[in-house]
């Protein structure tokens, strides 16, 4: 149990066991490189150098690794600087639609993670203020919504998990269960074949569970017919589209590491060690442990221009 504490990034057991876990992975497969005499750094910076231009044609992208004689010191402070070099310049690109290293020089700007913006216009889908949208979600994901349970032989962990593993006619809810199962109907999310209840669009319960669980719609990683249903979702005012290069639970998760903007109990990794306050030279177990936490944040960097250039290519060739 964890007292909930205004303007605190939500941690839990499972947030801290995944972290734990790809920690250790990514400090395994940096080792690993070692092995092969490849620094994960220069993987990087080929991304930027010559991946970018030999596949999407996009130039003057630059990464510079930190020394192989750095200690975890220096190369925290050195990551943490070319990781905000990078967005800048993804952010230069974004908006000019190419890369002007003078006019680059000349931005001193610091990176706000949750404004980057992206080559693709309404690229994330997310539920709006509707209290529609928000019953909806509730009734049909919740494990604690009304719709979960009938009997010992007609329940689920939701209400999606009930209509799907079962076949639960009409009559089969209890009378205080119908007026929410009426709800559905009538919003065209559920529908009556008179021999059960099913789902009115499967493709638009997809996009749903999607926003349930990730928190957002990703657009343009969805089939024609899906996005259809998410731009049906939007003409009802249920879901609306933004674009940014993460999305706002991305952000969030990159503003909880490295700086106090949105939340109070951060390491706040970024001013630490950009502004000198970690001067401990001696603590290299505690600067390696920064350093992997870096890297995972700049390799999700990676992984997410990479996506926007792909996405952006598949776009252009349709």
């Amino acid at each position: 149990m964890e007292v909930k504490v205004k303007g605190a990034y939500p941690l839990d057991s499972a947030f801290r066991s995944k972290e734990g876990s790809s920690s250790l992975q990514l400090a395994f497969y940096r080792d690993y490189l070692k092995s092969k005499d490849v620094e994960i750094e220069s993987v990087i910076a080929w991304f930027f150098s010559s991946y970018l231009k030999d596949e999407f044609e996009v130039l003057n992208f630059r990464f510079t690794p930190s020394s192989t004689a750095s200690t975890y010191l220096e190369k925290c402070r050195h990551t943490f600087a070319e990781m905000e070099s990078i967005l800048q310049q993804f952010t230069l690109y974004a908006k000019e639609g190419e890369l002007d290293l003078e006019l680059l020089n000349m931005n001193s700007e610091q990176v706000s993670y949750k404004t980057i913006p992206s080559l693709l216009k309404g690229k994330y889908a997310y539920p709006t203020s509707s209290q529609d949208v928000h019953a909806i979600l509730y009734l049909l994901f919740s494990d604690q919504s009304e719709l979960t349970y009938i009997s010992e032989e007609l329940h689920g962990n939701n209400a999606v998990d009930l209509l799907i593993n079962h076949e639960v006619s009409y009559d089969d809810f209890a009378d205080y269960q119908k007026d929410s199962v009426d709800y559905l109907i009538d919003q065209e999310v559920l529908k009556n074949n008179g021999q059960r209840i099913v789902f009115a669009n499967c493709r638009q319960l997809l996009v749903l569970r999607d926003v349930v669980d990730d928190e957002v719609a990703s657009y343009y990683h969805y089939s024609t017919k899906s996005r259809a249903a998410i731009d049906e979702l939007v003409e009802r005012e249920w879901l609306v589209r933004r674009e940014s290069l993460l999305s706002e639970a991305e952000a969030s998760y990159f503003n909880y590491y490295l700086n106090k903007a949105e939340f109070t109990n951060g390491p706040d990794l970024r001013n630490k060690y950009m502004h000198g306050s970690n001067v401990d030279a001696a603590n290299e177990q505690e600067h390696f442990s920064t350093y992997i936490s870096a890297l995972k944040l700049l390799i999700a960097l990676v992984i997410k221009i990479n996506d926007e250039f792909w996405l952006r290519s598949v776009q252009m060739d349709n």
